[in-house]
């Protein structure tokens, strides 16, 4: 997971001047600031792992539709108790997840790598308004420029994706039906230890 990882940071300029570079710098790498009047004005990450985050999001979903939501709790140390059923968040704190945006599921937007470098400015201010851009060089999806909010958002999720994953789901390829299995059968495990201590 390259979302986790330390940031590299560019005036948007250079980035301008170097776009294939830097597009195939991210494409093989981490993310990479865009910088814009000294402040990061968006962030590029692959285009894999934007898609991984779009399945992700689809898994945190299925979560929410059995009523266990992993971003309302505070630290990875009560998730077990989420998932169980333990931990019930107020309706506001669900209704504002429900109303918070995520723009890495939004409808797939492309920019040729050189229409990105003549508007680039133009593209940031996109970006910024909550619409990510998949940029297409030689043919491909190669990388792809989020805000920095939601950049934010992913790297603060990225704790409940590792707790899933050691406790032995991955919200990256699980689908609902495997979503709820694993829900059903953390709770049943559960269950079985407490009556076994009891």
């Amino acid at each position: 997971m390259t979302i986790g990882r330390d940031l590299e940071a560019l005036g948007m300029r250079e980035v301008r001047e170097r776009i294939r570079a830097v597009v195939a710098r991210v494409s093989d790498g981490g993310p990479l600031v865009v910088m814009q009047h000294g402040e990061p004005a968006a962030v590029l990450i692959r285009f894999d792992e934007a898609e991984r985050w779009g399945r992700v999001e689809r898994s945190l979903a299925a979560l929410h539709a059995l009523e266990v939501y992993p971003e309302l709790v505070r630290g990875t140390g009560q998730m077990g108790a989420a998932v169980r059923g333990e931990l019930k968040p107020t309706r506001s704190a669900v209704r504002g997840l429900d109303e918070a945006p995520r723009e890495i599921l939004g409808p797939l937007q492309t920019v040729q790598i050189t229409d990105l470098r003549e508007s680039l400015a133009a593209r940031l201010e996109e970006v910024a308004g909550g619409r990510a851009l998949t940029v297409v060089s030689s043919g491909r999806f190669a990388a792809t420029l989020i805000s920095p909010r939601e950049f934010d958002r992913l790297r603060a999720l990225g704790r409940a994706v590792s707790w899933f994953s050691a406790a032995g789901l991955d919200l990256a390829s699980a689908d609902e039906a495997g979503v709820a299995a694993f829900v059903r059968e953390y709770r049943r495990g559960s269950a079985g230890a407490a009556s076994a201590a009891g």
